[in-house]
């Protein structure tokens, strides 16, 4: 095994742009690695030219593998700066198998986590060696770049803490598990490679059309919002004194001035907002639309022939190991609330042509909707898009036993059974499927199935009805008397307390919802509960095997002297989670990524988290056993955001999006049962 970690300098491109952008214009300035458990060595290519021959020799060597942390970047940086060729399957990554085991990746916070001693941890100073050497020097300095020249004790302080790193990546690939980081799965990690490398088309015009419109939007609003606060605050980003402001000019009592409880109150028919107050709430969700911002990230990552390389991060959703996205971040573009698509398209064509401030009002909207138009189709190609439906519901049901509902799905699939929405509100309501109103599929139907399927409750049918479940109160009555008596017993009980701003018959009609929903779906309930106790029963009984339903085992067991809580999925893979207790007043906790504040902490779970990180890792697993199936009928894998997968073809019966549709749809053996579906569409334009 080869162990190898370079050090860089850039004076044209931030790193911010992307591992493939900047590796274009890098220098290499040291390389520290090493054989085996052999001594760390270093090439200071400031004062050698030549590569040192062993260093040579290990990487053109075809039998010896290479380790790096963040291995992308290192490969990456040989080919682009120094021209040296590796085949990927050579290589693994310590930070990728980190992450697929619920890790932070970065190499300092995971020599903390795993307590390597200080001389093998990252070096503090390492973050301000960095700054000094990898970029070019303050304008106000005398130097253009520091160097070994200007600086030769924090010089040698920078080869000492690149030779650390190289004993730290050792030693932590030794603490690491790699239950879900071999075989298989390491094969799928070199075509993550494959696909990084591979990138996507770019339309660059957009891409500058669109970041100079967001510019001056974004200047045109902040005009504006000072101008209707009369100066007092001049821009929606100094969040405490416009909350003080909103509050002592409009008599309200906001807690903060989140875009979410903007939304909640311009959108409540019974709250009266005065049209200056609600001007400002609507500059201020527009402001802080991140997603605009996107235009300015992607110009400096397209490579040089107008591609964007490396966009995913393999594993990079905590826990469950789906893809998420770097740099552009493609996964969590705007989803809801967007104009047509035809109005999008003129959009974009307008935008090109500097016209669209004259065809169109909501720009910030617009805007945020057409980022999906700058991933293109190359000359001569065309996009294939394919995406898997209501992927988690059918795992959910599946690994439950939820016979009615996987029925249902196969039903649908045929052709001869309605959607699940108005399946679901029918069970609820008592009536014939074909009975089922439009409003009844789309207020009971669809809020239920997104909201409910892993224990939510009240606060989670609110997140999805935004206040609109009291309407339906009499239609719940009439179907579920004794859920709705329930609901008002549990009002009355604890629900009063819990409720917040959201009326009494609201928040009764909301939780009648959830109990016949959970009525109608003993199973799944009954699998979040036996999640929950097979967990506990494994932590309590160390190396005992509990059973969680038919496909799901839990188990704890050690490795390098800590203790993980295993979840064995029928995929083969498994769920970790690190350092798992149960406190003095029982609740089931562990040590992970906080999803919001992106800090290791220790965390909280229960039974209904447990399904649904279970549902999501499989749903990633069904995706991920299609892709080498998808790359050898001819289609070239350019993305995947969610659970859909965006390919590049050329123009193709054969490579059609039916038949990208049909590969992702083919079951995998260790799911027999499960009724899959998929559905795609082919376009020049990447789009929802």
């Amino acid at each position: 095994m080869l162990w190898i970690d370079l050090e860089t300098y850039n004076a044209e491109t931030d790193i911010s742009a992307g591992t493939h952008a900047y590796a274009e214009t890098a220098e290499v300035l040291l390389v520290a690695y090493a054989l085996g458990k052999g001594p760390v060595s270093l090439w200071d290519c400031g004062t050698r030219a030549e590569m040192p021959g062993a260093l040579k020799d290990a990487l053109g060597d075809p039998a010896v593998l290479i380790t790096a942390h963040n291995a992308p970047f290192d490969r990456t940086v040989l080919r682009l700066a120094l021209g040296v060729e590796t085949d990927i399957t050579r290589w693994r990554c310590t930070l990728a198998k980190a992450l697929t085991h619920g890790f932070p990746g970065a190499l300092d916070k995971l020599g903390t986590i795993f307590g390597l001693p200080q001389d093998q941890a990252k070096l503090k100073a390492g973050k301000r060696l960095i700054q000094r050497f990898s970029k070019p020097a303050p304008k106000n300095h005398k130097a253009d770049r520091y160097d070994r020249s200007t600086h030769p004790d924090d010089w040698a302080r920078f080869c000492d803490y690149a030779m650390r790193d190289i004993e730290a990546m050792r030693a932590l690939d030794r603490r690491l598990p790699d239950w879900n980081y071999r075989r298989g799965e390491l094969g799928l990690w070199h075509l993550d490679q494959t696909i990084n490398d591979r990138g996507i088309a770019i339309d660059r015009d957009l891409v500058a059309a669109g970041r100079r419109a967001a510019d001056a939007e974004k200047q045109a609003l902040g005009a504006r919002f000072a101008a209707l606060t009369g100066g007092a605050v001049t821009r929606p980003t100094q969040r405490e004194a416009f909350r003080r402001y909103l509050n002592d000019t409009f008599g309200l009592d906001l807690a903060n001035t989140q875009s979410a409880t903007f939304r909640d109150i311009l959108s409540d028919p019974d709250r009266a907002v005065p049209d200056t107050c609600a001007e400002l709430m609507q500059i201020s969700i527009a402001a802080n639309k991140s997603s605009t911002a996107k235009y300015k990230a992607l110009d400096p990552a397209i490579s040089r022939d107008g591609r964007f390389r490396g966009g995913l991060q393999f594993a990079g959703a905590a826990r469950t190991r789906r893809w998420s996205g770097k740099v552009f971040q493609p996964h969590n573009l705007s989803s809801r609330g967007l104009p047509p698509q035809r109005s999008i398209d003129q959009y974009i064509r307008a935008l090109k042509a500097g016209t669209h401030d004259i065809l169109f009002d909501d720009l910030m909207l617009y805007g945020s909707a057409a980022l999906r138009g700058v991933l293109v189709a190359p000359k001569g190609k065309r996009l294939v898009i394919a995406d898997l439906s209501n992927i988690e519901g059918r795992i959910a049901a599946w690994l439950a036993g939820e016979t009615w509902k996987l029925e249902a799905f196969a039903a649908y699939d045929r052709g001869c059974g309605p959607d699940l929405y108005r399946v679901a509100a029918g069970r609820m309501l008592g009536k014939p499927v074909p009975a089922v109103t439009e409003a009844e599929r789309n207020g009971l139907g669809k809020v239920a199935e997104l909201a409910l399927g892993y224990a939510g409750g009240v606060g989670a049918i609110q997140n999805f009805a935004k206040g609109k479940m009291e309407a339906l109160l009499p239609v719940i009555q009439a179907a579920a008397p004794q859920a709705v008596a329930r609901a008002r017993e549990n009002y009355d009980a604890w629900g009063f307390e819990r409720a917040g701003e959201t009326c009494a018959m609201e928040w009764v009609a909301s939780d009648a919802v959830k109990l016949a929903w959970r009525d109608r779906h003993p199973a799944i309930a009954t699998f979040w509960h036996a999640c929950e106790a097979a967990a506990r029963k494994a932590i309590q009984t160390p190396g005992a095997a509990f059973r969680a339903g038919r496909h799901v085992i839990y188990k704890v067991m050690p490795h390098a002297g800590h203790r993980y809580l295993l979840a064995k999925m029928p995929s083969g893979q498994f769920l970790t989670y690190f350092d798992p207790r149960i406190t003095a007043d029982g609740t089931l906790t562990h040590m992970g990524v906080n999803s919001l504040t992106k800090q290791w902490e220790r965390q909280d779970t229960y039974g209904g988290r447990l399904a649904e990180n279970l549902c999501q890792s499989l749903a990633r697993d069904i995706l991920a056993q299609s892709l080498p199936r998808i790359e050898a009928a001819g289609f070239a894998i350019v993305l995947t955001v969610h659970d859909e997968v965006v390919t590049e073809a050329p123009v193709s019966n054969d490579l059609s999006a039916e038949r990208l549709a049909a590969i992702m749809a083919e079951g995998p053996d260790w799911a027999p049962g499960l009724p899959l579906a998929a559905a795609g569409f082919v376009a020049e334009r990447y789009r929802k």
